[in-house]
């Protein structure tokens, strides 16, 4: 029997490129996604569908990063206007504007806590934590780094953060309250070296994840650590590294940890064998350089967003029924993928 094509569903509704989105948690109504982008508007829909549910409206910039809470209760986005905002996912309402010294290039609310606090990272090179029940200052700074931040990331219970920035460097802070508002930081480990400034970092959804997934130039390096340690004697270990034919600008690890999902400046997707290195399926459909992806949490489906100004979902493995993706066999030709809706998923806007 031939291969069945991936059949991607296009959701439509931004008009300019997509860079960064998140799912929430898995619930008995499934999940969430919320995407952004530099037409300045955040969306969000339907986690197995792509369904439009409604847009944030109120920057006045690009959008350069969102995040959500694993409730799909708070969203959190940050933006070109130099504001982190933070949403009522059920209204729509924006709930706080926080002020920033510069462009907002990473968000991320916490996890033990509900969503409580909000860390931030701006192109003044600063990260700063906010409760978000008194937000007129940070709380917790994370000092000492000198280049655009790119990711800054809760872990170990909210008691560790991860930042990484153009410097090609990851760093672990405490964040442990204490009589000191600047973090900690734990350790700091050069990336490898490589023709491109930019990186990006990624942790598995799902338990106490010891692996951070880093694209950074034509590869994605997967590193191992134990986040809970508290002395650079734990510093990560290099464990596993692809090479791509491209550069490569974003990457996710599936949950059970075998597989990698990456898209970069060839406006493809590749999904990657964790434990042989092999490329088991490179998916067309995009127009643009991919910025951004992220598997669902149920793992079935992954998310990628475009220069291409468009949202597209993949099948994790391809001909599964699921969402709008139904398998039909017919009796005298090879099986196909159809769908129950047209591919694409138009927005309000």
């Amino acid at each position: 029997m031939a291969a069945i094509r991936q059949n991607p569903i296009s959701c439509s509704g931004h008009t300019r490129p997509v860079v960064d989105l998140k799912f929430s948690g898995e619930s008995e109504s499934g999940s969430l996604l919320v995407t952004a982008s530099k037409d300045g508007k955040a969306m969000l829909r339907t986690g197995d569908t792509g369904d439009w549910i409604g847009t944030f409206l109120g920057h006045r910039g690009a959008v350069w990063c969102c995040t959500m809470d694993h409730a799909g209760q708070k969203a959190a986005t940050g933006a070109a206007d130099f504001s982190a905002k933070v949403w009522d996912v059920n209204t729509g309402d924006e709930l706080l504007s926080i002020p920033q010294d510069h462009i907002v290039r990473a968000v991320d609310l916490s996890g033990s806590d509900g969503g409580k606090r909000l860390m931030t990272a701006n192109n003044k090179q600063q990260v700063h934590v906010y409760d978000l029940e008194a937000p007129s200052s940070p709380i917790i700074t994370l000092p000492g780094h000198k280049k655009t931040i790119r990711r800054c990331l809760w872990t170990d219970n909210d008691n560790r953060a991860l930042t990484i920035s153009d410097e090609k460097i990851i760093n672990l802070w405490d964040l442990t309250p204490g009589v000191n508002p600047e973090a900690r930081m734990i350790w700091s480990v050069p990336l490898d070296d490589c023709p491109m400034d930019a990186a990006t970092l990624t942790l598995p959804d799902g338990g106490n994840s010891v692996k951070a997934v880093v694209a950074l130039g034509k590869n994605v390096v997967v590193y191992d650590f134990d986040f809970r340690a508290s002395s650079s004697s734990a510093a990560p270990e290099l464990v596993a590294k692809f090479e791509l034919p491209c550069p490569v600008y974003t990457a996710h690890m599936h949950h059970s940890g075998d597989m990698i999902v990456c898209g970069g400046e060839d406006n493809l997707l590749y999904r990657l064998d964790v434990n042989t290195g092999d490329i088991l399926e490179s998916c067309r459909g995009h127009f643009g350089p991919v910025h951004c992806v992220r598997f669902s949490p149920d793992g079935h489906l992954f998310a990628s967003g475009s220069e291409d100004g468009t949202v597209r979902l993949w099948q994790t493995h391809v001909g599964e029924n699921y969402g709008l993706w139904k398998l039909v066999e017919p009796t005298t030709t090879e099986p196909v993928v159809v769908q129950s809706s047209p591919p694409t998923v138009p927005a309000s806007v």
